[in-house]
């Protein structure tokens, strides 16, 4: 599992997700016995969780390999310190907006002009990752224009209509990362 919905510490839901996670065994050498939670993955200001980090224990008669490996909340996005639903806002607002400038200006996003340049460069370069992965929860809906970005945020929002947040969603229901 690389993706998990957000658990509050302490919660029986994260009780039940450690269980889960230890019966599945390491990703690595898929050792079961082994497997022990290490703490939580830290965001760089040290106040708020992007995750949960296991140890495949080698120690003390330990079948395990030594590894370490992560378990992301779906809020998160791997290397990147924007939320899903930042960023997904930010499409939303391109999507609708005349340029990129004006929709980041408009929109009031706590993110920078040029964050807001890079997050698009990078979403038109993922577009194909998308879809591939969204075509295999839903097929896609008819394309009016020959714009691509909103034909995929279309496409998310058609295959997780339930979700607040469809980037979460994705990577949660597809335990891939939004960035390939």
């Amino acid at each position: 599992m690389k993706f998990s919905r957000f658990l509050q510490p302490g919660s029986l839901e994260l009780l039940n997700l450690r269980v889960k996670i230890k019966a599945e065994g390491c990703p690595h050498c898929r050792c079961p016995s082994a497997v022990v939670a290490h703490g939580y993955l830290k965001s760089t200001s040290g106040d708020n969780t992007r995750g949960m980090r296991y140890y495949c224990s080698n120690r003390y008669s330990n079948k395990g390999c030594g590894r370490t490996f992560p378990v992301r909340w779906d809020t998160v996005i791997p290397r990147c310190a924007l939320q899903s639903a930042l960023i997904l806002a930010l499409v939303r607002a391109v999507a609708t907006g005349p340029s990129i400038h004006g929709a980041w200006y408009f929109s009031g996003l706590a993110i920078s002009l040029s964050s807001a340049y890079r997050w698009m460069r990078k979403w038109s370069m993922l577009t194909g990752h998308i879809r591939a992965g969204v075509c295999l929860v839903v097929a896609p809906p008819g394309k009016a224009d020959s714009l691509p970005d909103p034909f995929t945020l279309k496409h998310l929002d058609s295959a997780f209509p339930q979700s607040p947040c469809a980037i979460a969603a994705f990577q949660f229901g597809l335990q891939s990362a939004i960035t390939g």
